[in-house]
């Protein structure tokens, strides 16, 4: 049986406004069945109700409904915008990580976030490991010159490399259970990225900025020129010049 395509993009829209389903049936007219579909199958509205379904959510009609005949590639592919890492639900990382089947990479100095975020986080890893899911983390060098100057660039001095050091440690059941899914890099990152499959989140680092403070780019692929297929290509490199961690057999 296929699984059913939920319009998430909508069904984030809604919450973003504070809106059930029935309200915003009430506002186009439609009964809330309709609106419902929309949010739990992913059908595709007609172009009038589209267009106002959108305009009363403030959010562009081929953002909610990127495969509609407007909408442009570099849209198609954005699933979400959130203005800070603060706000991205741990639910939505959650179920992203749940969802791995073939591909889970993480790019960070220290991403102790997502072990803030994903209950059992290093469990989960070692899980998708053992039933064939690639597990990739590459974390920052904590005595490297690119995590001291963004520790310095974020006013916190020494703390970003021992937050890169507690990483490490957060991430030794995944090494222990695969020594070639962990590794260091002293590369300068510009975003921070945790891919999944066709899935990528991109936490932009703004200068100054600690990464929670700064917007999240949540992509969902669609060929091989777009922005998130660029991010997935930037993880590679950082990979191939980064190295097993301190202390690593």
């Amino acid at each position: 049986m296929c699984a059913v395509a939920r319009n998430q993009r909508l069904a984030d829209a809604l919450r973003h406004v504070g809106w059930n389903a029935a309200q915003l049936s009430e506002k186009l007219a439609v009964d809330p069945k309709t609106v419902d579909r929309w949010v739990s199958t992913g059908r595709t509205p007609h172009p009038r109700l589209r267009d106002a379904a959108a305009a009363a959510l403030g959010v562009p009609a081929a953002m909610l409904w990127p495969e509609a005949e407007a909408a442009t590639g570099g849209v198609a592919e954005l699933v979400a915008l959130y203005p800070t890492r603060a706000e991205l639900s741990p639910a939505t990382v959650a179920s992203l990580v749940a969802g791995a089947a073939r591909h889970l990479d993480v790019l960070a100095y220290a991403g102790l976030w997502l072990w803030d975020a994903v209950p059992g986080f290093a469990r989960a890893l070692v899980a998708k490991i053992d039933a064939g899911c690639s597990v990739r983390l590459c974390l920052g060098d904590p005595d490297s010159p690119a995590v001291r100057l963004r520790g310095e660039d974020e006013g916190i001095g020494d703390g970003l490399a021992a937050r890169c050091r507690l990483a490490l440690a957060y991430a030794r059941p995944v090494a222990e259970r695969d020594p070639g899914a962990v590794r260091c890099s002293g590369q300068t990152l510009y975003a921070s990225l945790l891919r999944i499959d066709n899935e990528v989140l991109v936490n932009t680092h703004f200068w100054g900025n600690p990464a929670n403070a700064s917007p999240v780019l949540h992509l969902r692929r669609q060929g091989d020129d777009g922005v998130a297929a660029n991010a997935q290509r930037s993880f590679e490199r950082v990979w191939a010049s980064s190295s097993a961690p301190p202390g690593a057999p």
